[in-house]
């Protein structure tokens, strides 16, 4: 058979590019089969690793019957999970539980050893069809040792080998044709190359050269389908990453939905429960096995078919609950309130709608018992307001009849102060009076006695002389003893106006404490006592008289029923100085016998006196202190202690505040 060169040629090359294609869609196979072989292999060892966790515990403590609904429920959807059948053998190969497939079934390879192939811990796998069955030990109650048969669904695995081969066959075919393109345009070149090189060849007896220049396409064309082969191994990558993503995913979400502190639901649109977590089953003590495919109008949970109606409508109108106020049933038998909340969401390719609840009895019942604590306290606050409103009236009447009580003490003080004096005066004016009656009396008896010698002519000129003295001596002792008593009179009268009809005006502050003297004059002497000035004249002041006669009528008064009290003699010292910037100094003291600390603390306060039930009402020190600190607007100290006298400093302004 004759073909030409451009036929075999295109021959050759399209063998050559058909074993090239074969080889890479062989190799291609080859590394995708293998790669979904660990795959699987990896998955069914993670299988193993996870449900010989979940299931020991009821393996070794002889339970394992108890998981066989929840297993049953788990195998119930293939499409929620790749297991497709549990067996679980003990150690002499005797069936437990069989969920989804029988020990019978099992590949023959897996039925013996109760070993895996990587010394006795490990997983033994074996692929048949779309399944792939895996084996592994399990520890069994008493230590014995039995086997976990399962079978895990490679469907999604083959799915994805045949999509990754019929990519890998388009792109094959692809590039065969191309290549065969290629060809052909190659060959077409050469043939036309051929017939230049042939008349090149005809010249080149003429001497005539030629040169050519060519490229190299197959290195290309190699490239490009090394690019192919690492983009499906790119491929195959991706999708194990993105399985095992998926798987994370899904056990992560589980785990955060069954360890969330807010009960939580899963229902599909006709209210059957299809999920449920630990905090819903706790909350109102219900399994969650038992609400698996329960309507939640099935349950016991509503507080009536009212409240559940309402909740359901709620979400049919607007599409989702947000935080409607429900009553439920607690597990005590009691009615409770719930905060519901929903979001619809697309579960394994169906509609389905998520629900969250929160507890509101507590909080609610704390709120109606404030409220009540609330209008109990209110109606306490009334009475306690209403009590007190009497006790202020009680208080405020108390308060006036204190005050009428303390104006009438000080009143009967200051009469007590005027009765004093009045008996001071009365006694000071006995002697002066006495002295001028007796010298009258006598004059009137000599003035007797001189007319009788007149008229009977026997009068002398000493006796004449006599007589004249005598008139003139009693007229002096008349006269004198009458102005002292005018003085004193003086001196009470002032003092007594002062006192009783206490205006301001403008004195002298060294007469005002010699009145105030003069009047005690009587008292001092009876006492055995003696007074001294030290007093600057000229010391004005545009203040009160009266009130400072009142000060120091009771600090006299106070002296000698105290300092003095025991009948010892002693001196009273009365001394006044300028202080500058408006203010004078008063200074009181007595040599007496002073006061101790306690007494000395005390001492302004009203009503105490160390004289109790002798005549003392304990006012003398609080007049005087509310005097110097509030009519004259000055400050007052003492200086006292036991044997060593009392000392009384009073700064006095000069012009004292106005009074209303």
């Amino acid at each position: 058979m004759n073909l030409s060169l451009r036929t075999k040629f295109l021959v050759l090359s399209a063998v050559v590019q058909a074993l090239v294609v074969a080889l890479l869609i062989w190799n291609s196979l080859r590394l995708m089969d293998n790669a979904v072989g660990k795959n699987a292999e990896r998955v069914a060892h993670e299988y193993a690793v996870t449900l010989n966790l979940s299931l020991s515990p009821y393996a070794i403590n002889g339970k394992l019957g108890q998981l066989s609904g929840y297993l049953a429920e788990m195998l119930a959807d293939p499409e929620d999970s790749f297991l497709r059948y549990i067996v679980i053998l003990d150690a002499k190969g005797r069936p437990i539980i069989e969920i989804g497939g029988s020990a019978a079934a099992l590949p023959p390879t897996l039925r013996g050893g109760a070993a895996g192939a990587n010394g006795g811990r490990g997983a033994r796998t074996f692929t048949e069809g779309q399944t792939l069955h895996a084996r592994a030990p399990l520890l069994l109650q008493d230590n014995q040792v039995g086997t976990l048969n399962f079978g895990l669904s490679t469907t999604d695995l083959t799915r994805a080998s045949d999509e990754v081969m019929l990519q890998g066959g388009a792109i094959s075919l692809a590039g065969f044709v191309l290549g065969l393109s290629l060809f052909y345009l190659f060959t077409h070149g050469i043939g036309r190359r051929l017939a230049a090189l042939t008349g090149q060849s005809r010249q080149m007896a003429h001497d005539q050269a030629w040169a050519e220049q060519g490229g190299d396409e197959i290195d290309m064309f190699s490239r490009s389908l090394d690019g192919m082969s690492a983009a499906l191994r790119e491929r195959v990558a991706q999708l194990e990453q993105s399985e095992r993503r998926l798987v994370e995913s899904e056990a992560r979400f589980k785990i955060l939905f069954d360890m969330a502190p807010l009960p939580l639901s899963v229902s599909d649109h006709e209210g059957r429960v299809i999920a449920a977590n630990q905090a819903l089953a706790r909350t109102f003590d219900y399994p969650v096995e038992q609400l698996i495919g329960m309507r939640s109008d099935q349950v016991t949970f509503w507080a009536s078919a009212v409240e559940r109606d309402r909740i359901w409508n709620i979400y049919q109108n607007d599409g989702a609950v947000h935080g409607a106020i429900a009553g439920v049933c607690l597990p005590d038998g009691s009615v409770g309130s719930v905060a519901i909340w929903s979001s619809s969401l697309v579960l394994d390719g169906r509609p389905a709608i998520i629900w969250a609840l929160l507890d509101l009895s507590e909080e609610l019942n704390a709120k109606r018992e404030l409220k009540d604590l609330n209008v109990s306290l209110e109606s306490r606050v009334r009475e306690r307001s209403a009590a007190l409103e009497l006790a202020n009236r009680d208080l405020s009447v108390a308060l006036e009849t204190l005050q009428r009580t303390q104006d009438e003490l000080l009143a009967a003080e200051k009469m007590a102060s005027l009765g004093s004096l009045v008996a001071g005066i009365a006694h000071e004016l006995n002697t002066p009076i006495g002295n001028s009656l007796l010298a009258s009396t006598t004059l009137g008896d000599r003035v007797n006695e001189f007319e009788a010698l007149v008229e009977g002519g026997a009068l002398r000129r000493s006796e004449l002389r006599a007589h004249m003295e005598e008139v003139r001596l009693a007229s002096g002792l008349i006269s004198g003893s009458l102005h002292k008593a005018a003085d004193l009179i003086s001196s009470f009268k002032q003092v007594a106006v002062d006192q009783t009809n206490d205006q301001r005006r403008s004195f002298d502050l060294l007469t005002v404490v010699q009145d105030t003297l003069a009047t005690y004059t009587p008292r001092l002497r009876q006492a055995g006592c003696s007074a001294a000035l030290a007093i600057a004249p000229g010391l004005t002041l545009d203040s009160y008289p009266g009130s400072l006669y009142q000060i120091l009528n009771n600090l006299i008064n106070n002296t000698l029923a105290h300092a003095f009290a025991r009948g010892h003699a002693g001196t009273i010292t009365i001394s006044a100085g300028d202080l500058g910037q408006g203010q004078v100094e008063l200074v009181f003291a007595d040599d007496g016998a002073g006061m101790p600390d306690e007494v000395l603390r005390r001492v302004f306060d009203p009503f105490f006196t160390t004289k109790m039930g002798q005549g003392g009402t304990g006012l003398g020190m609080h007049i005087v202190y509310n005097i110097v600190t509030g009519m004259l607007g000055g400050r007052i100290a003492i200086e006292s202690a036991p044997g060593q006298g009392t000392t009384v400093r009073m700064a006095l302004p000069r012009c004292s505040p106005q009074r209303g």
